[in-house]
């Protein structure tokens, strides 16, 4: 009974996180690419004023969508062998902090929406025929609601990660062996909570760490909290077998 409860409350965590995938991709990949390339065409707005409303929502959307979701599928699929999740969450709870930027950002994006709303007609009209066409599966996810209402979700994102995980620590029994790993769980949300207008050093160094893991075509071993990217560049790799030299970088 205990077991089904806590079992319950992860698969809870995983469908909300699977719509939460669905929105983020609107996000970056319909709205956000759609009107960069008008842009780049010179059609709507400055390429500067797109990057400037979507902030770091593709880092945010590659997250959860490659990293975080996957965790939580695959955990809750070895439930039987692992049946807790607050190792997951401690694993990558260090990347949520990437919110940081986006949060600070939030008002000035929405503010920016409504002057080129204004100011660029064929910038509305396109952002109307996302909101309310719907051709595709994915535009579903839109049910007619406003670029401004989906943006909403990722800062509305860290407070439902807490209240699911505290829900989850409350129904385990004192004795349980998941208790611990979860209240530390618990501990690292609500400190990502705490300072969510906060871009840290640490965030930067993530985000680094996880462009060159995708360039690289990496797994996500070399992003860790634990690492650091100390140099990129071109170099010169020396042969010493025929005393030739190959540029790298």
């Amino acid at each position: 009974m205990q077991q089904a409860e806590e079992k319950k409350i992860a698969l809870e965590m995983l469908e909300t996180e699977q719509a939460y995938v669905n929105h983020l991709h609107l996000l970056d990949q319909i709205f956000n690419t759609e009107l960069m390339k008008e842009a780049k065409n010179g059609n709507t707005v400055p390429e500067e004023v797109v990057k400037m409303i979507f902030s770091n929502i593709s880092s945010i959307y590659q997250f959860h969508a490659k990293v975080f979701l996957p965790g939580l599928q695959k955990r809750v699929e070895e439930w039987n062998c692992n049946p807790w999740i607050g190792d997951v969450i401690q694993k990558f709870a260090p990347f949520l902090k990437m919110y940081g930027e986006y949060v600070k950002n939030f008002h000035k994006a929405v503010e920016l929406i409504t002057i080129w709303t204004e100011k660029s007609p064929p910038f509305q009209e396109l952002i109307a025929d996302i909101q309310l066409t719907g051709h595709s599966r994915k535009r579903k996810v839109c049910a007619n609601l406003t670029l401004q209402h989906h943006m909403l979700e990722p800062v509305q994102r860290i407070p439902r990660y807490k209240l699911l995980l505290k829900d989850y620590v409350q129904k385990l029994p004192p004795e349980s062996p998941a208790r611990e790993g979860a209240e530390k769980a618990l501990q690292m949300i609500f400190m990502v909570a705490k300072h969510p207008n906060t871009a840290t050093a640490e965030l930067e160094q993530l985000q680094n760490l996880w462009v060159v893991s995708q360039r690289l075509g990496l797994e996500d071993d070399i992003v860790d909290p634990s690492n650091e990217l100390l140099k990129e560049g071109p170099i010169q790799k020396i042969s010493t077998r025929n005393n030739s030299t190959s540029e790298k970088h």
